[in-house]
């Protein structure tokens, strides 16, 4: 990976980390939240 603005402030860290989760749930349709959950399970 090349050189990304890396976020100082662990503030920052946390919204950067939700923001890609959240995209990946929106992205697509409840699968991936199910597969989440499963592996939370197992």
């Amino acid at each position: 990976m090349g050189k990304i603005a890396i976020p100082r402030t662990n503030a920052e860290k946390r919204k950067r980390r939700h923001l890609r989760v959240r995209k990946a749930v929106n992205g697509t349709p409840e699968r991936p939240r199910l597969v989440v959950f499963r592996s939370l399970k197992h």
